[in-house]
């Protein structure tokens, strides 16, 4: 089988679940035996335009320097480029994969299955709300949200499948664009276990990251960006831990609400007790994952799947999650009572003080662990991709 896979960054090249989600499975099918390419923007144009990389052919469209949608149409040109070399006439039939809408221009007339990881516009808004806005772009907001959502659905609407993460995409899709009638599968996604599993000496683990053995780890990977619900989180531990000196919370990422989360932690005089840790190199996740006690997932909303959760749990990790998007489907057979209101900020100060006080008994890193393992199999999305190829790929029109 030949597949192509159109992104908007690769792993390690950016960081990012999205592009881990579309590495993992590209790196899976190459080592199935097939022929793997991916397509995707050089980031800063400082790599090689072409790799090889665990068996996947990568190809580095140049970076675009200018305004976003100068940007967007110079990468499609390229990329659409690149296509025309990789299916031209005589070779082996292909499927493309889009994992972002982006890309859509690139992609039409090839048979194309759409990874749909979640609403473009929706997020987009979102993201602006922690960058400062003069008045010209805070109008031209709403119009640009606009056209990627425009963009999106003409995406969806030519796929002849679509593939989502988790039951709330699949549930969300029919709201967000009504006009989409193209079949969707749910396929989920998963954890590297080879990487991602509990420390054999946690105590080494957690004396490396400098935590006392009285001091309570709660960890939380996210981008910071007000979606993520970080603001709220901080004003919960901040009146649940009154009580808890030993009480800690690191959050580990990068994005534009860093400044205003830092002014936040000055003002809720927690600089002693909680701690920004930036980005962390992937490397030192698996252990960051270990030394925690419990990992905080308060998403406000457009949680497509989390990759952090499944990945925190392979460690061990017990995670207390919001009712926002998926994070009911990933905890919620772990243990209901690990699934709070989205946004109650004293329904989560509740909790931790519950977890704290020892009257919420957390799920043992033993139990963690192995509901990851028989729940997020990569094995999932990619056998998907097989058949996506096999019920699509070999009935289309793989060379227009």
């Amino acid at each position: 089988m030949r597949f192509v896979f159109l992104t908007l960054g690769y792993h390690p090249d950016l960081d990012g679940g999205g592009y881990r989600y579309a590495t993992e499975v590209a790196e899976r099918l190459a080592n199935r035996g097939h022929e793997v390419h991916a397509v995707f923007p050089n980031p800063r144009n400082r790599l090689a335009s072409l790799e090889i990389r665990h068996g996947v052919r990568l190809h580095r469209v140049p970076d675009g320097t200018g305004s976003f949608f100068a940007n967007w149409r110079s990468e499609n040109a390229a990329a659409r480029e690149v296509l025309q070399e990789v299916l031209a006439p005589g070779c082996p039939r292909t499927l493309v994969a889009t994992h972002q809408a982006y890309f859509e221009p690139a992609a039409r007339n090839w048979p194309t299955v759409f990874m749909y990881q979640g609403a473009w516009g929706l997020e987009y808004r979102f993201s602006q709300q922690a960058k400062p806005r003069g008045v010209i772009r805070r109008l031209a907001d709403p119009w640009i949200a606009r056209q990627l959502h425009r963009t999106e659905a003409r995406a969806l609407r030519a796929a002849p499948l679509i593939l989502v993460a988790s039951e709330y995409t699949r549930r969300c899709l029919p709201l967000w664009h009504p006009r989409v009638r193209s079949p969707v599968t749910v396929v989920s996604g998963g954890a590297n276990f080879a990487q991602f599993h509990p420390p054999s000496d946690r105590a080494e683990v957690r004396r490396h990251w400098g935590l006392a053995p009285d001091e309570f780890l709660f960890l939380t990977v996210r981008r910071l960006d007000p979606r993520m619900g970080l603001s709220g989180l901080l004003e919960s531990f901040a009146r649940a831990t009154v009580d808890h000196p030993g009480a800690r919370l690191w959050l580990a990422g990068r994005g534009p609400q860093h400044e205003a989360l830092q002014a936040d932690i000055l003002r809720l005089g927690l600089a002693a007790r909680v701690r920004l840790l930036g980005f962390v190199p992937e490397p030192d996740l698996p252990g960051l994952y270990g030394a925690a006690d419990c990992t905080l997932m308060p998403s406000l909303d457009l949680e497509g799947f989390g990759l952090a959760t499944v990945e925190a749990l392979a460690c061990g990790t017990p995670v207390l999650a919001s009712d926002a998007g998926a994070n009911p489907e990933l905890v919620g057979p772990l243990d209901p009572a690990l699934v709070y209101p989205t946004g109650d900020k004293s329904g989560l100060e509740q909790r931790l003080r519950s977890i704290l006080g020892g009257d919420l008994a957390l799920p043992s890193r033993e139990r963690c662990a192995l509901y990851a393992r028989e729940s997020f199999p990569w094995e999932r999305p990619v056998e998907a991709f097989e058949t996506a190829w096999e019920d699509h790929a070999t009935g289309g029109k793989p060379n227009p």
